[in-house]
C-alpha cells in the first residue's frame, strides 16, 4: 500500500524514498502513484518522470511510458535515460506495428544496486555475441536478471521464458563453463541495448573450496596492474622534474619491495590466463568500459 497518499504533510524526500522502496519491491501501482505526487509538487523532477515511465513499462503500457519518457526529456534534454528507453520503446512500437506479438520482460522488483558493481576478477561487462535482433532484445528492461544456459559447448543467456538472447563471447565462455563445472556459481544481468546488441554484467557469487585459487577473469586483474604500471611511470617521470641527485637508498628499498609484491600478482594472473587464452589470437583485445 502507498503510505504517504493524500498526506500533504509528508516530505518530498520520504515521498522519493518511498517511491524507490516501491520500484524494489515490483509494486508498480504504487510506484505510479507516489511519482505523481512528486511531479504534482515539482512538475520539471525528471527523475520522477522516468521512475513513473519505468514502471508503466513493468506494466505493459507502453504508450503512456512513451508519452512520460517524453515528457522527461523536454524538461531536461540531457536526460538520457529518457532518450534511452524512448529508443527502446520505438523499436517495440515498430515490432507491434509488424503485427508480432511483444511482450516486456517483467524485472518483478530491481534487484541490489551492488550486484551491477564491477569488482575486478569478480565482474565482466560485454555484448552478447550472435545477438537476436534489437526488437526482441528491446524486450529486456534494464536491471532484469537473465539465466545462464550451455548448449553444445556453447553459453547462451536466455530470458525468463528460456528464449536465447545471445551468447557469451567464446574465451570467455569457456573460462566460466570451466569453473561452472567446478561448483562455483555466476549470475547475470542485462545492462540495456548497446548498438545492435545487449550489454550485460556477469558476476560470479560463490566460489567452491576446490577452486579458491582461481580467478574467474584474470584478465581484468592484469588490466589492472597495467594501469598501476603506467600510473607509477608518470609519477616517475614527475618526480625527475624535481631531482636533484640526491636519493635515498630507503626509497629504492621501498620501490625494490612493490617490485617483487606486483611480480607475485602478475605470477598468479599469467598463470590463470594461461588457462584459456587463444594463443591463435593475435589482435589486442579491447577491455570493457568500467
Amino acid at each position: 500500500m502507498v503510505s504517504s497518499k493524500n498526506n500533504s504533510a509528508t516530505t518530498k524526500k520520504q515521498l522519493i524514498q518511498d517511491a524507490l522502496t516501491a520500484s524494489l519491491e515490483g509494486r508498480w501501482d504504487d510506484a505510479i502513484s507516489l511519482n505523481d505526487q512528486i511531479v504534482e509538487r515539482s512538475p520539471r523532477d525528471s527523475e520522477a518522470l522516468n521512475r513513473k515511465g519505468r514502471a508503466l513499462i513493468e506494466k505493459g503500457d507502453l504508450i503512456a511510458a512513451r508519452e512520460v519518457y517524453a515528457e522527461s526529456l523536454k524538461a531536461d534534454p540531457a536526460n538520457m535515460i529518457a532518450r534511452r528507453n524512448l529508443q527502446r520503446l520505438e523499436l517495440l512500437y515498430g515490432r507491434d506495428a509488424e503485427g508480432e506479438q511483444v511482450e516486456t520482460q517483467s524485472s518483478a522488483g530491481i534487484p541490489h544496486s551492488s550486484v551491477f558493481v564491477e569488482e575486478v576478477g569478480k565482474t565482466w561487462v560485454d555484448e552478447l555475441v550472435n545477438p537476436q535482433p534489437a526488437g526482441k532484445l528491446a524486450e529486456v528492461a534494464p536491471g532484469s536478471q537473465l539465466t545462464l544456459e550451455v548448449k553444445d559447448e556453447r553459453l547462451f543467456v536466455t530470458n525468463e521464458h528460456g528464449e536465447e538472447l545471445g551468447e557469451v563471447e567464446a574465451r570467455i565462455a569457456g573460462r566460466i563453463m570451466d569453473l561452472m563445472n567446478g561448483g562455483n556459481r555466476f549470475e547475470v544481468y542485462a545492462l540495456g541495448m548497446s548498438g545492435h546488441s545487449l550489454r550485460v554484467i556477469l558476476r560470479e557469487v560463490s566460489r567452491d573450496d576446490s577452486q579458491a585459487d582461481k580467478i574467474a577473469f584474470p584478465r581484468q586483474v592484469r588490466a589492472m596492474q597495467g594501469l598501476m604500471r603506467e600510473r607509477e611511470a608518470l609519477f616517475a617521470r614527475d618526480e625527475a622534474d624535481f631531482d636533484f641527485g640526491d636519493e635515498d637508498a630507503e626509497d629504492e628499498e621501498h620501490a625494490a619491495e612493490r617490485d617483487d609484491e606486483e611480480e607475485e600478482l602478475e605470477t598468479e594472473a599469467d598463470r590463470e590466463a594461461e588457462s584459456y587464452v587463444d594463443t591463435s589470437v593475435n589482435d589486442d583485445e579491447e577491455e570493457p568500459e568500467m
